[in-house]
């Protein structure tokens, strides 16, 4: 099995699917990222310039990509902050001609959503969901789009600490009613983690991540989620791991 992720930044491969990542090639699958920038507008946490931001989040993607078992990276090269700026065609395009070219089985993503309201996760959520529905009608097997999706009833308990879950506005979440397919990862969480621990630059938002999953107890009910919609030759999925 082949299966490419598309995502915004450094991190979001470990935030969003890094068990199931680590699962999957486990598995023995392929497994393949985009990234659309290198995050150089995010925090530094003081442990490089602003000016370079980018290529140290980069090494830590790297470094996250080798735990997890990423065979390849593909660096889309725009600038962080900037994606909603960007004609959509062109970055439809620059997805569609990776995906054409890896031919893969599955490709996953952020939900409409994406996941936070992140203007950029959400751009790529709409560029790769198109790319995808164009490489459908061209490949000759059954392929799925899987979309990163986070359960309602898990943001209902976030809503009653004191934990903060807003980012880009209140999230949203997916009705668990919705979910379809779930994705056990109990077995590759701590990788999940140790991913998670690469992206230093980022340490606050991987403390606050890890505030959540006590809260819901993530370590020892650490599985994905997914809604499914059938859709020309390919299944649309869902999921949150």
């Amino acid at each position: 099995m082949k299966i490419i992720f598309v995502f915004a930044h450094p991190d979001d491969e470990s935030f969003s699917s890094g068990g199931t990542i680590a699962k999957f090639k486990k598995s023995g699958a392929t497994v393949k990222l985009i990234t659309a920038t290198r995050g150089e507008e995010g925090a530094t946490n003081e442990i490089c310039k602003k000016e370079d931001l980018g290529i140290t989040r980069e090494k830590e993607l790297k470094n996250a990509a080798k735990i997890l078992g990423i065979d390849q990276i593909f660096f889309l090269g725009f600038k962080d902050g900037t994606l909603t700026k960007i004609p959509k065609n062109t970055l439809k395009n620059k997805i569609l001609k990776i995906i054409k070219r890896e031919n893969p089985d599955v490709v996953v993503t952020f939900d409409k959503n994406g996941g936070s309201n992140h203007p950029d996760h959400i751009t790529i959520s709409q560029s790769c969901t198109n790319a995808f529905m164009e490489f459908s009608k061209l490949s000759k097997k059954r392929v799925a789009l899987y979309h990163t999706a986070i359960p309602q009833s898990y943001l209902a308990k976030y809503k009653k600490s004191s934990i903060e879950y807003k980012f880009f506005g209140e999230m949203i979440g997916t009705p668990d009613n919705e979910i379809t397919t779930v994705v056990d990862i109990k077995n590759t969480y701590a990788k999940k983690i140790k991913a998670l621990m690469c992206h230093k630059t980022q340490a606050k938002d991987v403390e606050r991540y890890l505030k959540r999953a006590k809260l819901v107890n993530l370590k020892k009910n650490s599985s994905n989620w997914y809604p499914r919609i059938h859709l020309l030759n390919s299944s649309h999925c869902s999921f949150y791991c």
